[in-house]
């Protein structure tokens, strides 16, 4: 008996169509990914800004995404109530410098 494997060639071609379509939309949601900021962690704190809540002469306590951290400031000493940006994270301390002031 001769098997006719004409009837599969619609099916199959519609498989291989559809496979290569997830494959291409997984491919390019990952290459998204990728390139997005981190969200949450350690990573996410380093660029966001800080109130200084005691006086960074040059380690005092900011307060950070609605958490008080202990702070060392790069440069000189920072007052209560100003604003300053997180530069980096040296276990539990934040490392900060003085936010520029913007004429806004």
């Amino acid at each position: 008996m001769i098997l006719n494997y004409s009837i599969f060639a619609g099916p199959v071609a519609i498989l291989i169509i559809v496979t290569v379509c997830l494959i291409v939309v997984s491919v390019i949601a990952v290459m998204r990914s990728q390139k997005r900021r981190p969200a949450a962690g350690r990573e996410a704190m380093i660029g966001e800004v800080a109130t200084v809540y005691s006086v960074l002469n040059p380690e005092g306590t900011v307060q950070a995404v609605g958490e008080l951290w202990h702070a060392r400031v790069k440069g000189a000493h920072v007052d209560p109530g100003k604003r300053v940006t997180i530069i980096g994270i040296d276990g539990l301390t934040l490392i900060v410098k003085e936010k520029e002031v913007t004429g806004d």
